[in-house]
């Protein structure tokens, strides 16, 4: 699942060729204390100082203040931190060569655990900040942006540095599931779940690489207040995304078979067909969102399988997702 984590993080960092990050002193070491104080990160085993600026969204993992300032928590079990923060470093470092100018870069000690910590410019007016940390049986992501302002980045960045992991804490796997989804007959099982998107392979089968060589569908939960949220456009953007990744080694070739907008009482639906190429190899791919005055759902499923047998499985799962009250 390491490449998810990377592909998670390319879709934040957008570098600034024509400003500097600011710089940040990190201590080698940051000492946890105070934490029967903190707030637990629903659906993880994450703890957060508190922020009465900061509101919480349950859906997206993330604390915003506004739309200029927020950052986005992110844990991944069993995946060894050691494995992915050489990668993370690695493509924020190939970034910086094609002219992002990072302000901080610092490895270093989060409590007990190892972390790495990174800031960059993001555009004229704000920045971003990287957190991640773990060890060899999780690792957690931390992502955020915030105006170019002293004060804003003093507190962001504080708020980020608070994160921390407490083993002991123990998760109710439905804090992360925002719909209900009928798999009593399929051999699909829910693999993992990454921020608000739940990852389902056949008997929970691992996934390697980018999970291209995987039959696999994910499913997604976005609340219904995002403002002039745009269906046709985020599915549009997404189809883009697939064959022009920022790593072209990723992309993979796009060929549309049939595309659908419609209404359904009150929801609006965009389903997309596709065959895909990826090294030569073919699948087809099922892209389903749908929304609803509840929420917006998305389903995005893969089948490499001879014949594609998963296929018409994927479209049937998807119309009878159903979203919790």
């Amino acid at each position: 699942m390491k490449q998810t984590v990377i592909l998670f993080l390319l879709m934040f960092l957008s570098y600034s060729c024509e400003t500097s990050g600011q710089s940040i002193n990190i201590l080698d070491e940051i000492k946890i204390s105070n934490i029967e104080n903190k707030v637990n990160v629903k659906g993880t085993k994450i703890l957060i100082n508190e922020s009465k600026d900061y509101i919480y969204y349950k859906e997206l993992k993330r604390f915003q203040k506004d739309s200029k300032n927020y950052f986005q928590v992110i844990e991944i079990l069993n995946q060894n931190y050691y494995k992915v923060i050489p990668n993370v470093i690695s493509k924020i470092n190939e970034l910086e060569k094609q002219g992002g100018r990072i302000g901080t870069k610092k490895e270093f000690k989060l409590g007990s655990y190892d972390a790495f910590c990174g800031l960059a410019p993001q555009g004229q007016d704000s920045e971003q900040i990287i957190l991640s940390f773990g060890d060899t049986s999780f690792s957690v992501l931390v992502v955020g942006v915030f105006q170019n302002d002293e004060k804003e980045r003093e507190e962001i960045i504080d708020l980020v540095l608070s994160t921390y992991y407490d083993k002991e804490i123990k998760v109710n796997i439905d804090d992360n599931l925002f719909y209900d989804v009928d798999l009593k007959n399929s051999e699909f099982q829910l693999l993992n779940i990454i921020s608000n998107v739940s990852v389902y392979t056949i008997r929970k089968e691992k996934m390697t690489g980018n999970g291209i060589y995987t039959n696999n569908f994910s499913i997604g939960f976005l609340p219904n207040n995002l403002h002039d949220f745009d269906l046709k456009a985020y599915s549009d953007k997404l189809i883009y995304k697939y064959g022009n990744n920022i790593y072209k080694e990723k992309n993979i070739k796009i060929k549309i078979i049939s595309e659908m907008k419609y209404k359904e009482g009150e929801s609006q639906i965009v389903k997309v067909e596709m065959f895909g190429i990826f090294e030569e190899k073919e699948m087809k791919i099922y892209q389903y969102i749908k929304q609803t005055p509840k929420g917006i759902i998305k389903l995005v499923g893969t089948d490499i399988s001879k014949k594609y047998v998963h296929f018409n499985e994927y479209k049937n799962i998807a119309e009878n997702i159903k979203i919790k009250e």
